[in-house]
């Protein structure tokens, strides 16, 4: 639980202030990341702001969820950043719900990174309540679950390697946005 993981983490805090909390984490991993760096935002006795930096994480809340983290990214108490490869369906999950009138939706912002053959490399969006891009998506959880040939392509987009390599070749373009977390994600509402 998240309060296990607390018991330990604040006494490494309190022995050293003035450090900041960075949480991470890849898919899933990504997902939980998230949860927890938004529970971390709304204790008192954690530095301000907690930064969550994701990779292909798969969709976690609502549009409730959603308001809740915009509400602690302008209060300045959370950070969150999430890369995705374009053609990586697994950040379109879970797709649908059983629960009627709920509909899944990302938080914080997304930079989104393209492949070789485009010329845009890169696009920072904040996230909102619409599911966007949903022609994608669709198409992107058809090769993931479906589409044998789309399988391995998806599987390449899904590692957290290409992840590394993308970051590592769009290095310009995204320090272009800003030197830090705070300089990027402010960069997405505009």
């Amino acid at each position: 639980t998240s309060e296990g993981i607390f018991e330990t983490l604040m006494p490494i805090m309190e022995k050293h202030p003035g450090f900041s909390l960075l949480v991470t984490g890849h898919s899933l991993g990504g997902a939980l990341a998230s949860l927890f760096a938004i529970s971390a935002a709304c204790r008192d006795d954690i530095p301000k702001p907690v930064k969550c930096i994701t990779h292909a994480q798969p969709l976690v809340g609502d549009k409730y969820l959603l308001q809740s983290v915009r509400k602690l990214e302008e209060s300045n108490n959370l950070l969150l950043l999430r890369t995705r490869n374009y053609e990586d369906g697994v950040p379109c999950v879970p797709a649908f719900s059983t629960k009627p009138n709920f509909t899944y939706t990302h938080i914080g912002t997304e930079l989104m990174m393209y492949g070789d053959n485009t010329s845009n490399k890169i696009k920072l969006s904040q996230s909102d309540k619409n599911v966007r891009n949903f022609a994608h998506n669709f198409t992107a959880l058809i090769k993931l679950f479906v589409i044998k040939a789309g399988q391995d392509k998806q599987r390449k987009a899904h590692s957290l390697r290409q992840h590394f390599l993308r970051l590592e070749k769009c290095e310009r373009e995204i320090r272009s946005l800003g030197e830090n977390l705070e300089e990027v994600c402010s960069k997405a509402g505009k």
